[in-house]
């Protein structure tokens, strides 16, 4: 897993304290003594102050590499990736050979999606120093993951786990490869292995925790207990630094509220978060963001906007951003990751603020007693069905969890089921294939063989590889998929909603539902049919469609699933009366109404605040 602190290469592995002391009289020892407190500052995540020290360091010797290439290190945690880049190739330029400035070069680019850079950076740093194999191979394979080369991205990683069987870090890169996929089972084996190989390694940790939850034959019960193993290994030993909270315990005062997010981005969270930040009533709750990621785009500055205080943390200490938290005087703190990736559960861990809420990114508890409230709502978790599986109080909002909003610009919805114009009926599911099981591709099956001549297609990334496509026909047609009927899409260069102008009929997967692709595909006129469980993670379809009104669409058992989606496929007029009325009915409905979210918000907060007040 690709991850900006991980990964830097720096130009000093000096331990703190270990700086030797300044000789006045040698120019010489004064510069490497002012790098040496800036590579100081910068393990404590003091980026500001690291940089300053760095820039001193350069403004008495402007040829010194190494401080070059930390100072691109510092900015480019910073978000100021245009000036890091322009110091990693000055750090190049009085240095070729500096093999620690290629791989950060590299890193950047990963960063910024220019993967053919990254890879080429990647190579060059290969070829100057063979002893960084192992990890350079790792960042390659994470280069090709992200550009969709699954099959080599793998090939990688499994090389970098031949040069050095003890890194964990390349044997959890191998499960998430694994992961997206669609091989659950053989993602956890291999996120097991890295636990076992860096016990204390919470990131792994929490990606065991996730990939567990796309598994279709792990019971409830042990995922609970993986969580509960998670907070034992890394709450347990924080519970007796806990502080007392310093707020003030008035019940109807104007409430503190910070989010905690990698995804104030071009991400599904800030989606769904977005609309409810700008419409607070800001009369009541004063918005802190916290913001966990290097990068930035428009949503960014859109949130920003939204926000009284923000904060970019990346970087930091969990103890440093819980400092923080505490020295705002936040009352009611949100996590909005859960344990999805660079989460920041070792600051909720250390319970900075006297309320704590998990939100929004994460369809689970998340094992943590310092976490006082799960919001929900009551289809996604309905009383007594989910409760013994969370840590925390479930918190269900009066409609819905959920406040959409669609991405700009999106193509209008075809007046007519595809159908029509095909002779054939067209089924889609645009999920991540991480959530494509074996039992999902065997309903999807028996669903074909009750359509004649139907399709079924799906977006895969990385299907574009011959060796990766070979092996996802070979798993489908072993369950009895006939690989002629499939229509198999990788990565596009086009507005993500038109394809569902391709479809006729949406199928949600399972256990783990979907939820912006099935929002997305009401949008765009297409109905789904989701299978509802018994977890969270397995009702999100029918907290959406009952939300939507269209409870018809939910189906209790994998055959109720397979008749609803084939009865569906032989009403063309029952198809076309949905398409044409879906987007005004979503409109309409709980799922887009912002301001009536934002006030369930803040209702709860404030509730969740007075219950404190009065403890």
């Amino acid at each position: 897993m690709f991850d900006w602190l991980k990964t830097l290469s720096a130009s000093s592995r000096s331990k703190p304290g270990s700086a030797a002391r300044p000789n006045s009289d040698d120019p010489a020892s004064q510069i490497a003594e002012l790098k040496s407190r800036g590579d100081q500052y910068f393990r404590d995540g003091e980026l500001a102050r690291a940089e300053e020290y760095y820039r001193q360091a350069l403004a008495a010797n402007p040829e010194f590499a190494e401080a070059w290439n930390s100072l691109g290190n510092a900015l480019c945690l910073q978000g100021r990736h245009a000036e890091a880049t322009a110091c990693y190739q000055k750090a190049i330029a009085l240095k070729p050979d500096y093999a620690g400035a290629h791989n950060n070069l590299g890193n950047l680019f990963h960063s910024q999606g220019r993967l053919a850079d990254a890879i080429a950076c990647y190579e060059k740093t290969l070829a100057l120093k063979p002893e960084f194999a192992a990890e350079v191979h790792s960042n390659l394979g994470g280069a090709l993951q992200q550009r969709g080369n699954l099959a080599d991205a793998v090939d990688c990683y499994r090389k970098a786990i031949e040069l050095k069987p003890e890194d964990a870090g390349a044997h959890s890169n191998v499960g998430a490869v694994l992961r997206d996929q669609g091989k659950a089972a053989a993602a956890v084996e291999s996120f097991r292995v890295a636990l076992a190989l860096e016990p204390k390694d919470a990131e792994v940790h929490s990606n065991l925790l996730l990939i567990m939850q796309y598994s279709d034959n792990i019971p409830p019960s042990d995922v609970f207990a993986e969580h509960l193993r998670f907070a034992r290994q890394f709450e347990a030993p924080l519970k007796s630094l806990w502080l007392q909270h310093a707020n003030v315990a008035d019940p109807k005062r104007r409430l503190k509220v910070g989010y905690v997010s990698p995804d104030f981005r071009s991400h599904s969270v800030a989606y769904f978060i977005e609309p409810v930040l700008e419409n607070h009533d800001k009369s009541q709750v004063e918005v802190f963001c916290y913001y966990n990621y290097a990068g930035a785009d428009e949503f960014t500055e859109r949130i920003k906007r939204a926000a009284d205080h923000w904060v970019s943390c990346v970087g930091w200490s969990d103890q440093r951003l819980a400092e923080r938290i505490r020295a705002d005087g936040i009352d009611i703190l949100v996590d909005l990751a859960g344990h999805t990736a660079h989460n920041r559960m070792l600051t909720f861990a250390r319970k900075p603020a006297p309320v704590q809420v998990t939100y929004l990114g994460y369809p689970n508890t998340t094992g943590l007693t310092a976490i006082d409230y799960r919001l929900t709502d009551g289809h996604a978790d309905p009383a007594d069905m989910t409760r013994q599986f969370h840590v925390e109080a479930l918190w269900r909002l009066p409609e819905t969890s959920w406040c959409y909003r669609p991405q700009d610009n999106s193509p209008d919805v075809f007046d007519h089921p595809p159908m029509q114009d095909n002779g054939y009926v067209t089924f889609g599911c645009l999920n991540n294939f991480a959530k494509v099981t074996d039992r999902v591709i065997a309903a999807w099956a028996r669903l074909l063989e009750k359509v004649p001549s139907s399709r079924l297609l799906l977006k895969i990334k990385g299907i574009e590889n011959i060796r990766y496509r070979a092996e996802v026909e070979m798993r489908f047609a072993a369950l009895g998929m006939p690989v002629a009927r499939l229509v198999l899409l990788g990565q596009r260069n086009e507005h993500p909603y038109v394809l569902y102008n391709r479809m006729d009929l949406a199928l949600d997967p399972f256990p783990y539902n979907g939820c912006t692709t099935s929002f997305d595909a009401l949008w765009m006129g297409v109905p789904f049919v989701t299978r509802a469980g018994r977890t969270s993670v397995s009702r999100v379809g029918e907290s959406i469609l009952a939300n939507a009104g269209l409870p018809e669409l939910i189906a209790d058992s994998e055959q109720t699933y397979v008749e609803l989606a084939a009865a569906l496929a032989a009403n063309p007029a029952r198809l076309k009366a949905l398409r044409a009325g879906l987007r005004d009915r979503l409109k309409q409905c709980p799922l887009m109404n912002a301001r009536r979210m934002s006030l369930s918000l803040e209702q709860a907060y404030r509730e969740m605040w007075q219950t404190w007040c009065a403890r």
